[in-house]
């Protein structure tokens, strides 16, 4: 494929994932994703949010804690053993975009498959691309903050995808990272 029609795909890719993001009903972090083939058809799309079936009137989209409340009962009986209340942010119920385009691609990801992702994938992403079978992530956006306690997740998903093989193209940029020694 000609360079040209290369990032004319990849410019028609990165809006649909960004169509996506705008789905997400965490208003903190709208994320997008998109799954395409080597041969550019789209195998699946994905946004942040908490799974399928979930009632989402029950879920916190935020990052302060809600108090949340549920009861247990007998399944045999029917009888209220206990009700619990807690608190809880958005953080434990949400998906991220990547694994749901993963896990609506139904574990079908063809060789040389690329996913288009908003930012930089979090080490439990990185994880799943690695296991999917994904050849290329291709990120729109660098937040890159070297003051951030965010910079281990990065090198661990860089390391992951160095042991996948997988290239990683982030605002442009190609990049193929390669397990190396320690000085």
């Amino acid at each position: 494929m000609n360079e040209e029609r290369r990032k004319l795909r990849d410019e028609v890719y990165t809006q649909m994932m960004m169509a996506q993001a705008r789905l997400s009903k965490d208003l903190n972090t709208q994320m997008g994703a998109v799954l395409v083939s080597g041969d550019g058809r789209v195998l699946s799309t994905g946004y942040n949010g908490a799974p399928a079936g979930f009632d989402d009137a029950t879920i916190p989209y935020t990052r302060e804690k809600q108090k949340l409340a549920y009861d247990l009962f007998d399944a045999d009986t029917g009888e209220l053993i206990s009700h619990h209340e807690f608190e809880a942010n958005k953080y434990p119920f949400m998906v991220h975009a990547e694994i749901n385009a993963l896990h609506y691609a139904r574990g079908k990801v063809p060789p040389n498959s690329k996913l288009y992702v908003i930012g930089f994938p979090c080490e439990r992403c990185a994880l799943e691309i690695a296991l999917s079978g994904v050849a290329e992530v291709f990120v729109t956006k660098d937040d890159y903050d070297p003051n951030s306690t965010l910079n281990n997740s990065r090198d661990t998903a860089y390391y992951m995808f160095a042991q996948a093989g997988i290239l990683v193209t982030i605002c442009g940029k190609r990049l193929r990272p390669v397990i190396s020694k320690v000085n």
